[in-house]
């Protein structure tokens, strides 16, 4: 199957029509750049699993307390432990005590998992210069913007992130 390029001449495609492409090209993208970070971070001496795919994006570089964490995740909290303690085995994340309250507990970064972050942040880096080389930096910003943009109209402000794979 070929595929070629819109011209001015063609008919403007019927609105049910752009939204499936436009479905189809976000997820074919989303895959392909999680398969890229993913192999990036492999390459780095990371092995993600399913845990690290819910948990990082959602996890601020702070840290959370459990509780909150499972509220931002939308599951429960046994659950969220259940990734937590897959996370603390792979030594990507600890578990200390909540400085505000004695009983709970706090999730943040342990020394891996800050090396796990730069490591994101420079494979994140290089794939946007990847992508902008194809349409150019100011094409590739406003289409970062229009997509942010989006996002937040239907999914709201604090919708939880799932990356990297799984």
């Amino acid at each position: 199957m070929s595929r070629r390029r819109a011209t001015e001449s063609d008919p403007a495609p019927s609105s049910t029509h752009q939204a499936f492409e436009m479905s189809r090209h976000l997820m074919a993208l989303a895959t392909s750049a999680r398969q890229r970070v993913r192999d990036r971070l492999s390459e780095r001496g990371h092995e993600l699993g399913p845990a690290s795919t819910q948990v990082f994006p959602n996890l601020p570089r702070e840290g959370l307390g459990m509780t909150e964490l499972a509220a931002r995740l939308r599951i429960t909290l046994q659950r969220t432990g259940q990734l937590v303690q897959q996370l603390e085995e792979a030594g990507y994340v600890e578990r200390v005590p909540d400085e505000k309250d004695g009983r709970a507990k706090r999730v943040v970064y342990s020394r891996k998992g800050r090396r796990l972050l730069a490591d994101i942040d420079e494979a994140m880096d290089e794939l946007s210069e990847e992508l902008a080389a194809v349409v150019g930096k100011r094409r590739f910003d406003q289409l970062c913007g229009t997509l942010e943009e989006l996002d937040r109209a239907l999914n709201g402000e604090d919708a939880p992130l799932r990356l990297f794979g799984g």
